[in-house]
């Protein structure tokens, strides 16, 4: 069975994902942005889970979180869920925060980022784009772009990892 670390697991897809796999017998670090949002995990704690905190908006925290995960072992996967729709974080969430993570958690054997169709519409410059997340300067089509743009660059120079951007699709029934 896999050890996986998984971003923004309170709710969502980050969530089922990782009900999914301890349901499967797989081993999963939880992330949560605050400790305000550790209830919402609490389930998943109670099946084996264990968890990481921190907001990914902040540089800081994004590396504690890094830390955090490191102190409890080796990843086999790391899936880059958190993400941010709008607003001024959307850059440092979506973008710098799965950039740090990539670089400062121990190399797993597989990295997945979560993209969208949206990426599409992204601008390829990064010209005045504010990555402090102060402003909102980039779109979160632009964020798709350049997440997507980092899993490929991955794959290139670790080979030896298997790194893959896949668009998120939630059904509603």
């Amino acid at each position: 069975m896999a050890r996986v670390f998984i971003t923004g697991s309170a709710d969502g897809l980050g969530r089922a994902t990782a009900d999914t796999l301890l349901h499967e017998g797989h081993e999963v670090i939880v992330h949560t942005r605050s400790t305000e949002r550790l209830a919402a995990v609490k389930g998943l704690v109670d099946h084996g889970a264990s968890v990481v905190v921190g907001d990914l908006a902040d540089v800081g925290q994004t590396r504690d979180v890094a830390a955090q995960v490191n102190r409890l072992g080796s990843t086999d996967v790391v899936i880059h869920n958190a993400g941010v729709y709008s607003g001024a974080p959307v850059l440092p969430v979506n973008v710098v925060a799965p950039y740090l993570l990539t670089a400062l958690i121990r190399r797993p054997r597989r990295l997945i980022y979560l993209s969208s169709g949206m990426h599409h519409g992204g601008r390829d410059t990064l010209a005045r784009l504010d990555w402090t997340g102060t402003r909102s300067t980039g779109s979160y089509s632009d964020s798709k772009l350049f997440v997507t743009a980092l899993a490929v660059a991955v794959a290139r120079l670790w080979p030896d990892v298997r790194s893959n951007a896949v668009p998120a699709t939630s059904r509603r029934r």
